[in-house]
């Protein structure tokens, strides 16, 4: 805190009696302002379709207008890889202060749910979080401490098989995989970036007396999603979305293979 009182205090001092000419960046903010609409209208266009199997997009997009359908919205959180990086731009419009949450620059994977309930006892709201299904593998367990606290969270999450969808690993990469597993005695060793097929998360929520949602498409999301607001009670989304739907962030799939 001191540290922020010394250097923001020598920035005032050094800013007071300059000649600051806001006009002198009109431009520039004409020129910010046209290309963020031209963004989101570029966006919404993609927004408007209604994919299945769900996509990142159709998904956010429903969450988003139904909490933004709420007499005051939730605080969301988001926490994932695709997930967390599009819910950064979809969720909005932010109307209060405060009342959004994610992993940070860092990407610190497991906060997601810690982060839901302190917003949750802190403020009195409901709380949002949407979780790749990764990032929810964490923490996931924190479900338990909602449910006996009755605390009005609903976690969302986007299930797509895997890190990243699964095994999204090239021809190549996955041959050599598969003679290493065999030479090493596990053949049918599946892939390290691949869950269980089908997993059922909503059922976490219901082994702990909360509500639990299993949906697919876009109209069982917003009628499982508006069902969990308003009961106010401990509840889980399960949304299988489509294993290819996202895009991988590096070369996740290659960290320890070396080309020669």
């Amino acid at each position: 805190k001191r540290f922020l009182e010394v250097y923001i205090g020598a920035a005032a001092a050094e800013l007071v009696g300059t000649d600051v000419n806001p006009d002198a960046w009109s431009d520039w903010r004409d020129q910010l302002r046209a290309k963020v609409h031209a963004s989101k209208e570029k966006l919404e266009l993609k927004l408007a379709h209604t994919a299945h199997p769900l996509n990142y997009l159709t998904t956010l997009r429903v969450i988003r207008d139904t909490i933004n359908a709420q007499p005051r919205a939730p605080v969301v959180v988001a926490e994932g890889a695709n997930t967390m990086d599009q819910a950064r731009v979809l969720l909005e419009p932010v109307n209060d202060p405060r009342c959004r949450m994610d992993a940070g620059a860092w990407g610190t994977m497991g906060i997601g749910p810690g982060c839901a309930i302190a917003a949750a006892v802190t403020t009195g709201r409901s709380v949002v979080a949407v979780e790749g299904d990764s990032a929810f593998g964490f923490s996931g367990m924190e479900m338990e401490t909602m449910c006996r606290y009755k605390l009005p969270i609903t976690i969302v999450v986007f299930n797509n098989g895997g890190i990243y969808g699964g095994d999204r690993r090239e021809d190549g990469l996955r041959g050599r995989a598969a003679r290493g597993l065999e030479k090493a005695g596990w053949p049918d060793d599946p892939a390290p970036t691949a869950f269980v097929p089908g997993s059922r998360y909503d059922l976490l929520a219901t082994a702990f007396r909360g509500d639990g949602y299993d949906v697919s498409t876009a109209s069982d999301l917003t009628a499982a999603l508006e069902a969990a607001l308003a009961s106010g009670q401990p509840s889980l989304i399960n949304v299988a979305i489509d294993p290819k739907a996202g895009v991988e962030s590096g070369t996740v799939h290659s960290f320890n293979f070396v080309k020669k």
